[in-house]
């Protein structure tokens, strides 16, 4: 396996591995944001005017947790070269534009599909594609 300093690390590739910690930050925001109301008393937590369960925070916490250790781990891996962790990011990218359609009638919804056709056209950009394969293991 050839090391990282062989290759100039292509812009396209810090900007895909950059969204992708920005991503993770955001999760981690979202922690912030599912513990805080976690504990309000139960006459504030309300989703769509209805109070919510103790338990609905608490598993949005986890799963926010869960994606932030992934996120940075897919950005550090696809950073170094690993081709698995850039296909990763392209499948997340897609991912996201297809859900950002269900969100076009807010704000979020245009952002999040704006930035993800950004990190998606990075991705797949011929510097990032050749910075992945420049990494794949040889055959002995």
């Amino acid at each position: 396996m050839s090391s990282t300093t062989d290759i100039q690390r292509p812009k396209s590739v810090v900007f895909a591995t950059a969204m992708m910690y920005f991503g993770a930050f955001m999760y981690a925001v979202g922690i912030i944001i599912n513990l805080t109301m976690l504990f309000r008393p139960q006459q504030v937590q309300l989703l769509f005017g209805s109070p919510v369960n103790d338990w609905y925070w608490i598993v949005n916490a986890s799963l926010d947790f869960i994606l932030v250790i992934g996120f940075a781990w897919v950005a550090r891996m696809a950073y170094r070269g690993d081709y698995g962790a850039g296909m990763t990011i392209s499948l997340l990218a897609v991912l996201n534009i297809v859900f950002s359609m269900f969100r076009l009638g807010h704000i979020y919804g245009w952002i999040t599909l704006a930035i993800s056709i950004a990190v998606l056209a990075a991705n797949l950009s011929s510097s990032a594609q050749d910075w992945y394969r420049a990494h794949l293991p040889t055959r002995s």
